[in-house]
This record gives structure tokens, sequence and C-alpha cells, in this order.
């Protein structure tokens, strides 16, 4: 048994080579697919930042080695592949910042820096969306979303619910109904087929399902709002009784001439109640015709 083990042991060296060598290969033009996609995303959520109230910064995906790369892809005992992927926020000092690839390093200038440290929960917020609205489907995906075996006539894209808080923070304007209109776009069908176009997973044209998105955003904007399907108002009260006092929060369904006068309210509170209304008809008169009519047309980002 010893001696035979002995004899394949070169072969079995040898095939191991074999496949460590395609696998490098393989490792090789997948980071490559990703280096090219890394760079076709920053620009077009770049592109997008501007018009939600973030002028001057812009969205980057630093991709950089894995100590072992090519030659070792299996090299460390907590993770397989060659790459490492960081996502930047960077504001307009640190434009002239480069994306770094392969084992080159990146040197920051001025402020911005990873995402997940230096944005603010609004400004990820409008990054998500901008993401959301040149990657359709790419939320779904991180979320386990989609069937493993997506080319199956039988897979299965099941719908996902997306909660923004407070997306609009601090932004007003034309950046507020931008926000608004991306935000009832992403609620809106899209086709498997268009998923498929956006990030190439070769579904073909006998699937013809439809994915939907329930997107939940908490805001104060009479923007946002009035681009809802479904208007929910939150309030907070205290009731005292004898020496102490309790808070509620209370929650109703408005629409109609109830939903017009709530709009009004978030538009200007409590001062010309007549010009407010008609504001908010205006509102909801443009959003019901904007729906279906403001559109985005994702980048070629396939790999």
């Amino acid at each position: 048994g010893n001696v035979e083990a002995l004899n394949k042991f070169p072969e079995a060296e040898n095939a191991e080579r074999i496949a460590l060598d395609n696998f490098s290969r393989a490792c090789r033009e997948l980071s490559n697919a990703r280096v090219d996609v890394a760079s076709a995303l920053s620009q077009s959520v770049s592109d997008i930042l501007p018009i939600l109230g973030l002028e001057g910064t812009s969205f980057q995906v630093n991709m950089k080695l894995r100590q072992g790369g090519f030659n070792n892809p299996y090299y460390g005992s907590d993770s397989l592949g060659v790459d490492l992927v960081d996502f930047l926020l960077l504001h307009k000092e640190d434009n002239s910042m480069m994306i770094a690839t392969g084992d080159e390093s990146r040197k920051a200038q001025g402020q911005g820096g990873h995402i997940e440290l230096v944005g603010s929960s609004g400004e990820k917020s409008r990054v998500l969306l901008a993401i959301e609205t040149v990657l359709p489907g790419s939320i779904g995906s991180t979320c386990n979303g989609f069937d493993s075996d997506i080319e199956s006539e039988n897979a299965l894209i099941l719908p996902i619910s997306i909660i923004y808080d407070e997306i609009d923070a601090h932004v007003g304007g034309r950046a507020a109904v931008t926000i608004a209109k991306l935000l009832a776009g992403q609620s809106r069908k899209i086709s498997v087929d268009t998923l498929a176009g956006a990030i190439n997973y070769g579904v073909g044209s006998k699937m013809q399902q439809s994915i939907g998105k329930q997107i939940i955003a908490i805001t104060h904007s009479a923007s946002v709002a009035a681009n809802a399907d479904r208007h929910v108002v939150i309030e907070r009260s205290r009731k005292r009784k004898s020496s102490s006092s309790s808070t509620f929060i209370q929650t109703r369904v408005v629409d109609g001439a109830s939903r017009r006068k709530e709009i009004a309210r978030m538009a200007s509170g409590d001062l010309v109640p007549g010009e407010a209304e008609a504001f908010a008809d205006a509102l909801i008169r443009d959003a019901l015709n904007q729906k279906d009519s403001f559109t985005l047309d994702p980048p070629d980002l396939r790999l």
C-alpha cells in the first residue's frame, strides 16, 4: 500500500500543480473583470451623486491584491481568492486619488476614506440609492434574493424590502425631488431580462418574471412623501397620569384630503395653509405624472 501510494505521489503532485495553475488563471481573469466593473461603477455612481445633493463628492471602488496574490490564491486561512475591495467616499479635494489595483498603495489626501467610517447615515443611504439606480437588483443580490441557479427556468427571484432612514436629511430643492423620484422608481417592477442585461447573468427570454421592491422611506420631506404609494404618519404624544407621564407612538394612513393636508404641513408647518395645500396638490399631481416616466439607463457593467 505504501509503495503504491509513493508511486502515485508524483502524479498527484502534478495534478495539484495543474489545478492550482488553472485556479490562479481563473482568479486573474475574474480580478481583471472586477477592475473594469469597479471603474465603470465608480464613474456611474459618482455621476449621480451631485443630483442627490452630494456635490463635490465621488464614490470609488478601490481594489488591491491579497498578500498571496495570483501565485497563491489559497494564502491565509480565513479567506479564498485574491482581491480585497474597499468602498470609498471622497470629497472634492480627494478626487485626485486614483483607484489602486494590484499591489499599489493608496495615499489619501484631505478628507474622505472608507464609506463605513466617514459617511453619515444620509450619505450612505444616498450612495446605496445611486448604486441600486445604476445597477438594478444589486441590493437584492446581497440579500440572497436570487436563486443560485438563476439560469434555470425555475429560478426564483424574491422581492425584498429596503428601508431608507431620512435619506433626504439636510437636502432640499431639486436634490430632494430627485431622491423622491428615484425612490419611487425602485419600487416599480423590472423584468429579469432587464436585470440580466445590467449584470450579465445570461438569463434568456424564457424568464418573464418581474421583480418589485417594497421601499420604506422615513422622511420629513414633502417631496418624498408626495411620491409614496402609501403615506403613513407616525406621531409621538405624551399622556400624563397623576405624577408620571407616558409616551405613545401612533400611526395612521392618510389619503385624499387628509394626505394633502399632511403634505402641506410637512412643507410649511402651519404657515399659509391655503397656499401650502395648493403646493401639496402640485407635488402629488407631479408625482403621479412622473412615476412611470422617470428612468435612468443602467450602464454597461458586464463581466
